[in-house]
């Protein structure tokens, strides 16, 4: 199985509440054990940096690069015209913001299975299996 991996539950495990975090390393703690394939977009990477950044926090964005670093199998899916192209249907049709059109394209075009994420706003799209943290 291949899980592509949103920014919030990223977020969750280096800066969220005590319930958040543990409910996304024992998720992410199975798929591991199950040899499950974990995936990102480089949109990830971009979201996860900018809170350190404007913070002027190192740390945390060095923590962000090695979690990534240390959890992907894949690398990191850069943006390309396909995607920009599948976004813009998940824009038109969904009225998603662009970020998450961008997140659910690569998905779907990458051929994950299954999108964890947080987002309930995401469930509409049926193109790829939807897992909300606080679901899982």
């Amino acid at each position: 199985m291949r899980v592509f991996l949103d920014t919030a539950p990223l977020i969750y495990l280096c800066e969220g509440t005590a319930a958040f975090n543990e409910k996304v390393s024992s998720q992410l703690e199975q798929w591991i054990r199950s040899d499950t394939v974990l995936g990102t977009s480089t949109l990830t990477l971009l979201e996860l940096l900018v809170v350190p950044k404007r913070e002027g926090n190192q740390r945390l964005a060095t923590k962000y690069r090695a979690l990534l670093a240390d959890l992907l199998v894949d690398p990191l899916v850069p943006l390309d015209e396909s995607i920009a192209v599948r976004a813009a249907d998940y824009r038109a049709e969904y009225g998603l913001k662009t970020p998450d059109s961008i997140q659910l394209a690569t998905a779907v075009l990458h051929g994950y299975d299954l999108f964890y994420t947080n987002d309930k706003k995401l469930s509409c799209c049926n193109d790829v299996e939807i897992l909300l943290v606080a679901d899982s």
